[in-house]
């Protein structure tokens, strides 16, 4: 039997035994029926505010169903908590994985507000957590084809490209995906370096095709023209032209095949203890040897005794790039200075020329494969297209960087930066007195 039954029999048994003995039994067992009533009632509100605010009152102290229910309650309450623990580890790892990433992502709620998103989000949506937790994402991006994509019934896999709203120039590819039954994720990724290699990758296609049709063209016109019984001073005019466009496909051929050993690494990089004094001159002389050198003053500035540590044949080939581009692309008598020096910062070649400059918007794209600044005066100096492409790989090999800056009319400066680590060991120890 169970213990209320049995405790309400035994206090109503007891009521009417003592009513008995007054001649009032039922009274009495009426009263005693209520007394208990109320004391049920007194636990029962003991146990509603022990389960409404648990850490300030507690639990009741009763037998029978009442402690049953406080247990059933603890255990159900404490399963809770570990559920609950479970889910906050999930969600900590969830979001310690997800701010990891490089691509945004934004947990979506209800109506398209926004639940969650990880640090990217504010990189490249401008959308920071928790400061817009719960805005309408609608209203942070308000981009039409955007618009179109978070308020479709069904995404499908749909994937849209549109320019980040903080940042014009950079391009996100940005998707909707559904994740268990009405969760919604956007991921956006920043694909702006790898549109413009698709670009690079097409124009140099486009490109290297330009640039071998060109002198095949002028050698197969002359082929086709010419026959047997054609006059030997028909050929002996020809024979220059022919020449000099397979010499021109001869370098660009070199050169590709230079610039795909320097991207791909077959070559092993040497660092050689390399006198740059003794290298720029010797690059100086080269330069008076083109057939494009009409009385440039050409003039070497050393402005440090300090040795570099390079790989001699590749920083050749880079500085000797720059020496003949400024020779080949600047008017006659124009003076070219190259300059060797060492800072606290660093070491620098520099390559000056008083030409008639670049404009701005081409200097982002000099070092690119087939980049012209002006295609006819570029083809007539008889260059490939690749030289500078080659120094910025060059250099990237070593450590350093190329830095370009140009004014209009006063001339182009060509500065290979070098990190202080390259610099000779003895030379460091040299500097560091000085």
């Amino acid at each position: 039997m169970n213990w209320d039954y049995l405790r309400l029999l035994i206090i109503v048994c007891l009521a009417g035994f003592v009513g008995l003995l007054f001649g009032q039994m039922v009274i009495f067992m009426f009263v005693a029926t209520f007394v208990y009533a109320l004391w049920l009632q007194r636990s029962w509100y003991q146990l509603y505010s022990w389960v409404k605010k648990p850490k300030k009152h507690l639990p009741p102290s009763a037998e029978g169903v009442m402690n049953d229910v406080c247990g059933q309650i603890e255990r159900v309450r404490k399963q809770n908590r570990s559920r609950k623990k479970k889910l906050a580890d999930y969600l900590k790892r969830f979001q310690a994985t997800t701010a990891a990433l490089p691509d945004a992502i934004v947990v979506l709620g209800d109506d398209g507000l926004v639940d969650w998103s990880n640090a990217a989000a504010a990189d490249l949506l401008g959308i920071h957590w928790p400061r817009d937790s719960q805005v309408r994402l609608a209203s942070l991006i308000q981009d039409f084809e955007f618009q179109q994509l978070l308020s479709a019934a069904v995404d499908g896999g749909r994937v849209i490209i549109v320019s980040s709203p903080i940042k014009e120039d950079m391009l996100l590819e940005m998707k909707i995906v559904r994740y268990m039954k009405s969760g919604r994720l956007l991921i956006a990724r920043d694909i702006t370096q790898t549109v413009k290699l698709q670009r690079m990758r097409r124009d140099f296609v486009a490109n290297v095709s330009h640039e071998l049709r060109t002198p095949l063209t002028v050698l197969r016109g002359y082929l086709e023209t010419f026959t047997q019984q054609s006059p030997a001073e028909q050929w002996g005019a020809a024979m220059p032209v022919m020449r000099q466009q397979a010499q021109r496909m001869h370098l660009m051929i070199k050169d590709l095949l230079e610039l795909s050993q320097l991207e791909t690494g077959e070559k092993e990089l040497c660092h050689e203890d390399t006198d740059i004094a003794v290298l720029l001159a010797a690059v100086i002389e080269d330069a008076k040897k083109l057939e494009q050198y009409h009385g440039h003053k050409l003039e070497l500035d050393i402005a440090s005794k300090h040795h570099l540590l390079a790989d001699v044949d590749e920083l050749r080939s880079a500085v000797s790039n720059l020496v003949f581009n400024a020779v080949k692309y600047t008017p006659s008598g124009t003076k070219i200075t190259v300059r060797w020096c060492v800072g606290e910062n660093g070491a620098r070649i520099e390559v000056n020329d008083e030409g008639e400059g670049i404009p701005e918007h081409h200097l982002e794209r000099l070092t690119e494969r087939f980049y012209r600044v002006d295609s006819g005066r570029s083809q007539d100096a008889g260059g490939t297209g690749l030289g500078l492409a080659i120094v910025k790989h060059v250099l990237q090999r070593h450590g350093a960087e190329l830095k370009i800056s140009s004014e209009i009319g006063v001339g182009t400066q060509f500065c290979c930066c070098f990190p202080i680590t390259s610099i000779a060991e003895n030379d460091s120890l040299q500097l560091e007195r000085e």
